[in-house]
């Protein structure tokens, strides 16, 4: 009998050693099943929360193209708006163009005529001074041949028999 007692204790002690690695295993299976329903749950809310973003994605993707639309739009609007102002400039360069060749051509219709008076009166006056100069030398000539007269005269009298 000590034999089957000691079969007895160590069949007891075994079966007490596994039922403690039984109940470690579902202390540990239970541990395992909260996390994963744990898991599960935030799973649950990333889903909801990929949902809710996927939804904000597809409106702001829904907007982007709507303001794209818009953009494109007023991109139109302001090349046409653009185009036309382009032309005004253009039609006001050009007019002031020819506003200020009319200008320039008037100016210089001005300045000619009164280049052309002032060459009349340059023209008078270089006549009138040409006249002048020629009587000057006129004068000269004669007063040099009279010196000429009188110092022929003088060398050729006899200044001893005078005195």
């Amino acid at each position: 009998m000590p034999e089957q007692d000691i079969n007895l204790k160590t069949d007891v002690a075994l079966i007490q050693k596994d039922l403690k690695q039984i109940e470690r295993f579902f202390t540990k299976f239970d541990t395992a099943l909260n996390s994963m329903s744990e898991l599960s749950k935030h799973v649950a809310v990333q889903g909801e929360i990929l949902k809710s973003q996927a939804e904000k994605l597809q409106s702001l993707e829904i907007k982007i193209t709507e303001h794209k639309l818009d953009d494109i739009e007023r991109n139109k609007q302001l090349s046409e708006r653009l185009e036309e102002h382009r032309k005004s400039a253009y039609a006001d360069h050009e007019r002031l163009a020819k506003e200020s060749q009319l200008n320039r051509k008037e100016r210089n219709e001005e300045i000619m005529a009164q280049l052309s008076k002032m060459n009349g009166a340059l023209d008078a006056k270089l006549t009138k001074l040409d006249g002048r100069i020629t009587m000057l030398e006129q004068w000269k000539w004669w007063i040099m041949g009279l010196g000429a007269v009188i110092t022929f005269i003088a060398a050729n009298i006899k200044w001893s028999g005078l005195f």
